[in-house]
């Protein structure tokens, strides 16, 4: 089985591989692995920095929840056999076979038998010493409930033993190691019991930790694998293979795999889209919440684009697939929810750092407790209750669950760091159309001026916007088919952003050369046509009434005016409310129109601001401007004509990115559906992640200095080192708890 599957998302049902490497660039290349064997914040440090120690290595991010490493590589220094041995090297698998797969799951039972084990063997050896059924020494001076005990360290010490290696073979230093010494070191003076109850508590918090962290890999998991691993397709398209055709059903059953373009589909009511397709026959009722977050059904008729992972809850219809496997919408946003997964956050790189220096001293600080209490049992505990696993946790825990509920909401955040970002926003720049507004735009006035009729007028803005893909381009064109008006292609066609187009007929007009301008004032202006007080006063009748105007201009000569409205989304005014609330300090419109529409817009939506008359790289400059005034922007557009803007601002949010692949690779965060509410609500969880995150920093550093001084202090009068291994797990787990709120 090969084990590089080029432009493959690691998939967490155990379908398929694992490891995968991006396209190459100047930064080097880029690979993903699937990890066995990591079960806790120490794990993923260790192979952080086995892979770091590889010359060539220029960085590396382990997803402890998603069980996968990210590496950025010089594919001239090292290579994929190298990066695979220093992950291995630790003692780690890598997921690339059945076999490493089925052994990954042995692992995880095997574990859980040792520790039900070390249960037995310590509530055996307090019964013993309970019920004084201990009849002296047995052998080497030992009880029966030493020898119960030892059994505990031996079985159960092993995984603990064994994280202590690994961490040694990197030469680092992790709970593990802590753990190991103090259990060495209490074994030394004798307290085999103590030591015993130390490592049974261990694993008891490791298994509740690995089932916390299993439940976080249940949820993404829940929601990357939303398609049917099977599909009904149609007997008698030229596509079918002579197998199908042999069956005697008029549908097959096939794997998903199998199904290729063009294939009919059967969708049953209750069933799963399998692919991307159109129907073609029937029509449905498709639930697209889990890529849009929308809860109610939105109805699809015959011609309309359906996409896999969404469930029919009408009727049954049949669908041509256009789009299959990796191709799908659906595989293109599980690459993404995978690759964000893999990105640190810089508050999470802050705690990795510290882990990294705070173990050391505490060691030293364990050391230096000994030799002035000369008190074992205190430096031991010392040693087991300051390791920051909590610490560890605090940040991927909250992020990756985070990133889950904003999935599942159709907000798709590309990374840790968006997500960190996108709750400290205090400014935002809305584009005005398709954004803010409906987008649908419709010709509500033609004006003809200079003897021009109102056919010549449209016909004329028609022919020059017959290759545009702006919504203004596609009013006019719509217009001109209700008037049943022809419009033949352009011979040239030249466009400019945010301002207009150029054209040249050679033969529509009567046979004469024709050249055709349409656009706004400032475009004209720019091309040397002069407009008269006429057009003027016109065009500020229009646009006081919130109007988008065009000028119509024919070899050198206005011909007329179309004016076109467009009007608030629906929830819109609501929307721009609840941002308010969210504690954005600064909302503007931002648009290529002019300042009249602009400010008439604004003023509908309850806004106080508006940038107008902005080309893409006005757009990008006044996002660079309030940067500088420190501020942190962020930008909403449609992700494909506001791109510069959206990779200039501290976080790029594309609206009604859903259908749109270059909205989603363009934006930092994609809002799958053109619910303006999505905005407060994507700031709101992010927020609500900070806050989370936070809380954890603070209970896991206070907890740890708290813990340093009560448990030491209680151990010290009682010698008894088992408060200080339940004080440690219990910090991990309520870390872990506190971000699993975030899925709710």
């Amino acid at each position: 089985m090969s084990d590089i599957c080029c432009n493959h998302e690691p998939n967490l049902s155990n379908e398929k591989n694992d490891t995968q490497p991006a396209a190459r660039g100047m930064s080097g290349s880029q690979a993903t692995i699937a990890i066995g064997g990591m079960h806790c914040p120490a794990c993923a440090l260790n192979i952080e920095k086995s892979l770091l120690s590889v010359n060539g290595v220029m960085e590396a991010s382990v997803n402890l929840i998603g069980e996968r490493v990210s590496v950025r590589y010089d594919p001239n220094r090292t290579d994929l056999e190298h990066i695979k041995k220093a992950i291995t090297r630790p003692g780690y698998t890598i997921r690339e076979t059945l076999w490493e797969k089925t052994r990954a799951y042995w692992a995880e039972r095997i574990f859980f038998g040792q520790m039900a084990l070390c249960a037995v063997l310590v509530i055996a050896a307090n019964t013993v010493d309970l019920l004084h059924l201990s009849r002296g020494p047995l052998a080497w001076g030992l009880t029966l409930s030493d020898l119960f005990s030892l059994g505990v360290i031996i079985i159960g010490g092993y995984t603990i033993f064994k994280g202590a290696i690994q961490a040694l073979i990197v030469r680092d230093l992790t709970v593990f190691s802590l753990v190991s010494i103090a259990s060495i070191a209490a074994v030394i003076v004798g307290a085999y019991k103590e030591a015993a109850m130390v490592i049974l508590i261990m694993l008891i918090g490791e298994t509740l930790e690995r089932f916390a962290l299993r439940q976080s890999r249940k949820a993404v998991a829940k929601l990357l694998n939303l398609t049917p691993v099977s599909a009904l397709v149609k007997k008698g398209n030229d596509e079918m293979s002579m197998e199908r055709e042999a069956t005697a059903s008029s549908e097959l059953e096939v794997p998903v795999a199998d199904v290729k373009a063009g294939d009919i589909l059967i969708i049953k009511p209750g069933a799963r889209i399998p692919v991307d397709g159109v129907i073609v026959k029937g029509q449905g009722a498709l639930n697209e919440s889990m890529l849009t977050g929308e809860s109610l059904p939105a109805d699809k008729k015959e011609s309309d684009t359906v996409y896999s992972g969404t469930l029919n809850e009408g009727n049954a219809f049949e669908m041509r697939a256009t789009r299959t496997g990796d191709d799908t919408k659906f595989a293109l946003i599980k690459r993404l929810i995978l690759e964000a997964e893999a990105q640190k956050a810089p508050i999470q790189r802050v705690a990795d750092r510290y882990a990294r220096y705070f173990i050391p001293i505490v060691l030293a600080i364990s050391v230096l407790v000994f030799i002035l209490t000369r008190n074992i049992y205190t430096a031991i505990t010392l040693l087991i209750v300051a390791c920051p696993c909590a610490l560890v946790l605090a940040t991927p825990t909250a992020v990756v669950t985070g990133l889950a509920n904003a999935s599942r909401k159709g907000i798709l955040v590309k990374g840790g760091q968006y997500l960190e970002a996108l709750g400290s926003l205090d400014a935002l720049l809305i584009d005005k159309t398709g954004t803010l507004t409906t987008g649908k735009l419709a010709v509500t006035d033609i004006v003809p001026v200079n003897n021009s009729s109102e056919k010549d007028v449209l016909s004329l803005a028609a022919l020059a916007e017959r290759r545009s893909e702006h919504p203004i381009a596609r009013a006019v064109l719509k217009k001109a088919q209700e008037l049943q008006i022809q419009t033949p292609e352009p011979e040239t066609c030249e466009i400019f952003k945010g301002a207009g187009v150029s054209a040249r007929c050679g033969s529509a007009f009567g046979g004469k050369a024709t050249h055709i301008i349409v656009g706004n004032s400032r475009l004209i202006a720019e091309e040397q046509v002069k407009i008269t007080s006429e057009v003027n006063e016109i065009i500020s009748r229009l646009e006081s009434q919130g109007k988008t105007t065009l000028i119509v201009v024919r070899d050198g000569n206005i011909s007329g005016i179309i004016a076109v409205t467009d009007t608030l989304k629906a929830h819109a005014v609501e929307a721009v409310q609840r941002i308010n609330q969210s504690g954005i300090k600064k909302i503007a419109i931002i648009t290529g129109d002019n300042q009249r529409v602009a400010s008439a817009i604004a003023g509908q939506a309850g806004l106080e601001e508006s940038y107008a008359g902005m080309l893409p790289e006005d757009k990008v400059n006044k996002v660079r401007e309030l940067k500088q005034k420190g501020f942190k922007v962020g930008m909403v557009g449609d992700g494909v004509n506001d791109a510069p803007a959206l990779a200039a601002s501290d976080v790029g949010l594309a609206m009604g990115a859903f259908g749109s692949d270059v909205a989603i690779e363009a934006a930092d965060v994609s809002l799958m559906s053109d619910d303006l509410g999505k905005i407060p609500e994507a700031i709101a969880l992010s927020r609500r992640v900070l806050g989370v995150i936070r809380q954890n920093f603070a209970f896991s550093i206070l907890y740890n200095i708290a813990m340093m001084v009560v448990v030491t202090w209680f151990v010290q009068h009682q010698h008894n080192m088992i408060w200080g291994a339940v004080a440690h797990q219990l910090s991990s787990l309520i870390v872990i708890v506190n971000s699993l709120r975030l899925l709710r």
